[in-house]
């Protein structure tokens, strides 16, 4: 394998290379290439749901959609932060909330303070929140940070999780596709150079048994597969060599914070790559022609159940009024 140099991609600075790169997640998701670029966020979606989907909050897209919910998007930084160096590490990156924070200041208060009738709890209320959104940090709760110190503490003492999140964290993947004209971009929470990519997963079981099912399950139904797949195609496009080892390591968001280590073949990751150069061509296609289809787009006929079909039919016939 080669000898591998990770590039710090300054600010003022876009991808021209295909390489290994270091750079915020901000960046890696808002086109920091010399051509239009894709990450596997946007091909699983585009795989998962449709075309109209993904260009709804594209960067490319002028009247994108504010992006949804990013907690989870957080506390997977959260965690990757303290695995990386513990709870001083995630503290450099992370403000942490007090459990007793004032609530933000509403516009009455914002306009009392502005007009000199301020109250004390208005005051207050304004120099915390001020003091927050000056800080260059990510914002987690009291009960987040705990939560995050808790999972981690677990993550740490296993051995078999330590070896799989023991390589370089949050390293931007870059290279081009000539058969789209497009710039990929992979992600994994951990890159060793050894051979080994790994992503970290958090998951809530609504109260269903933490077990390997389970993880194999989030892994179908979110392409997971696909994730790692694309991150194995660039491994190889760069390095010269297939990675020995990839995998995923799952955790449940409650005691007693169990860590589930799940390894996905060769054989399963080629299948997943089909998907991702499918979805490569697609989100082409859709970019050239200006066109993002909704899953509405085509007219269907309606698809009765098997089951159900063979019943109704049986109960016809039974009646005498079989078609």
């Amino acid at each position: 394998m080669q000898c591998v140099i990770i590039h710090e991609l300054a600010d003022d600075e876009l991808i021209g290379q295909p390489g290994f790169y270091r750079m915020s997640l901000e960046r890696h998701h808002s086109q920091p290439c010399q051509g239009i670029s894709v990450t596997s966020s946007v091909l699983r979606r585009l795989e998962l749901a449709s075309p109209a989907d993904v260009w709804a909050y594209s960067k490319l897209n002028p009247n994108a959609y504010q992006p949804k919910d990013r907690s989870a998007l957080i506390m997977g930084q959260a965690m990757a932060s303290f695995i990386e160096g513990g709870l001083q590490e995630m503290a450099r990156k992370f403000y942490q909330l007090p459990a007793e924070k004032p609530n933000r200041p509403t516009s009455a208060q914002l306009a009392a303070i502005d007009a000199g009738k301020a109250t004390e709890a208005g005051i207050r209320s304004a120099v915390f929140w001020a003091r927050v959104e000056a800080d260059h940090r990510q914002v987690l709760t009291a009960d987040e940070w705990d939560l995050i110190a808790a999972m981690g503490e677990v993550v740490r003492i296993d051995p078999a999780a330590q070896v799989a999140l023991g390589g370089e964290p949050e390293i931007t993947m870059a290279w081009f596709d000539a058969a789209t004209r497009l710039w990929c971009l992979s992600r994994p929470d951990q890159t060793a150079f050894s051979g080994m990519l790994s992503d970290y997963k958090k998951i809530n079981t609504q109260g269903r048994p933490f077990t390997g099912a389970l993880c194999d399950t989030k892994i179908t139904g979110y392409l997971y597969d696909a994730q790692m797949a694309f991150a194995a195609e660039g491994f190889e496009i760069l390095t010269g060599g297939w990675p020995e080892q990839v995998g995923l390591v799952f955790q449940q968001d409650e005691p007693p914070y169990s860590v589930i280590l799940r390894a996905i073949d060769e054989e399963d990751l080629r299948l997943a790559m089909f998907r991702n150069a499918r979805a490569r061509r697609k989100f082409r296609a859709c970019l050239d022609a200006n066109h993002w289809p909704g899953p509405g787009e085509h007219v269907g006929a309606y698809q009765r159940p098997e089951w159900q079909r063979e019943r109704l039919l049986k109960e016809m016939q039974m009646e005498g009024l079989a078609p």
